[in-house]
């Protein structure tokens, strides 16, 4: 019988602290529930959701439709609209063609013609190969006459948006933009040098354009590489020239030193936060995952990982041309005891941005490098001693060109880590 009670007891007491632990659960829940959102991740979200729109024309449509020959601008507008209906209305499957694709075969680029690989020498590629080069861009006319139109559009807001059941949006065959610096350089070598100069100034202006005006990270990372590839490829074509070579009109405006507006990822960023917001209603729509989602304190998480690029210090480092550092995110906090998936899944999507904004930093460093370039050719005296007078707009206040200890070649320190075969730590261009 004592036993019987003994055990009773012991049942009961573990009764109790059974209900206990499940009452301070939910306290401890109910607690980070109504934790309120820090106000530094209240002032990130405004940033991030504060997206203006940009005046002037939408040259989306031309880009989306980009890999289709034969097609006017209302056919492409057209395309373009069918396929946000698609979009929206799903199943989304096959979403990264168009409708297009049903009756216009979409071009394929051959590898051997191009030029936009990071460390290329696009002139070198060119000789080595003549043949397979010139091969790899026949019948690319009316591709090469889109990305020259492309350079006339102001902007690029693609009319996708985010859905809680498909968060990841459709983007464009970015890679057919880096195909015109290869037929910038067959037109070079054929010999219509201010043909060449002039289309690849062209480039240098979208890519200018797709870095302040695109919608996404990629956007603005193919926008710097178009300018990275284009100036080197210019950068090699006027240093086989005459130092008094007369640049196109088209170039006026596209090698004019970048503002620290342009480099800015703040656009770029403010994509990606509606990007993943997307992802954020997607999870929720799971059974049970609001009980450990909040999605309040998610997009105040996940606001911390974007809203640098809109903030002051980072428009005062574009200013002085320093390297954007992000400043280092507080983890995991008492919101979190409510909001484990929230965390765990902000905390996933925190890549380092630094190297981006790098990228973007270094495409206007290549632009005064190749300002520096031209003028120092210019020059009377000997590059060593000109160089002491280079213009301010041909440098920055945390980089100033040199010379190459042979004196042969024009550099700057690079930002972005280095791929393979970019040569190092220094952007460089011919003399």
């Amino acid at each position: 019988m004592q036993g019987r009670d003994a055990v009773l007891r012991i049942l009961r007491g573990l009764g109790w602290g059974l209900l206990g632990l499940v009452v301070l659960v939910l306290l401890a829940w109910t607690v980070s529930r109504m934790w309120p959102l820090p106000e530094r991740q209240r002032e990130q979200v405004r940033l991030l959701e504060d997206v203006r729109p940009l005046p002037g024309r939408n040259g989306f449509a031309l880009l989306w439709t980009l890999p289709y020959d034969g097609l006017d601008r209302t056919q492409r507008e057209a395309a373009l609209a069918l396929d946000v209906q698609r979009w929206q209305a799903g199943p989304r499957a096959g979403m990264a063609d168009s409708a297009l694709s049903a009756d216009h075969p979409a071009l394929v680029l051959a590898p051997q013609g191009r030029c936009g690989a990071a460390g290329v020498d696009c002139l070198a590629a060119l000789r080595a190969d003549p043949q397979g080069f010139s091969a790899a861009h026949a019948g690319h006319d009316e591709l090469h006459a889109r990305l020259d139109s492309l350079a006339d559009f102001d902007r690029f807001d693609t009319p996708f948006r985010p859905l809680d059941t498909d968060w990841l949006m459709p983007f464009p065959r970015y890679s057919l933009l880096m195909d015109g610096s290869g037929a910038h350089a067959l037109a070079y070598e054929r010999g219509d040098i201010e043909g060449a100069l002039a289309a690849s100034c062209r480039s240098v202006q979208l890519g200018r354009r797709l870095m302040r005006n695109g919608g996404t990270l990629l956007d603005s990372m193919m926008g710097a590489a178009l300018v990275r590839t284009h100036v080197q490829l210019m950068a090699d074509m006027l240093a086989e020239q005459a130092p008094e070579q007369v640049l196109p009109a088209a170039c006026e405006g596209a090698l004019q030193p970048l503002a620290a507006a342009e480099q800015s990822l703040c656009r770029a960023m403010q994509g990606e936060f509606a990007m993943n917001k997307g992802a954020i209603d997607s999870a929720l729509r799971q059974r049970f995952s609001g009980l450990l989602l909040d999605r309040e304190k998610t997009v105040g998480r996940i606001a911390e990982n974007f809203g640098w690029a809109c903030g002051p210090a980072s428009r005062q480092a574009l200013d002085a041309d320093r390297p954007i550092r992000p400043a280092a995110v507080r983890r995991w906090d008492i919101g979190c005891l409510a909001n484990v998936f929230g965390c765990s899944l902000s905390d996933i999507a925190t890549p380092v941005y630094q190297e981006y904004a790098a990228r973007s930093q270094d495409a206007a460093a290549w632009v005064r490098l190749l300002g520096a370039q031209r003028w120092l050719r210019q020059q009377p005296d000997a590059p060593a001693v000109a160089l002491a007078r280079l213009p301010a707009r041909w440098r920055s206040p945390a980089r100033t060109p040199v010379l190459s200890a042979d004196g042969k070649r024009l550099q700057v320190l690079r930002y972005a880590p280095a791929t393979k075969g970019e040569g190092g730590q220094m952007l460089s261009v011919p003399l």
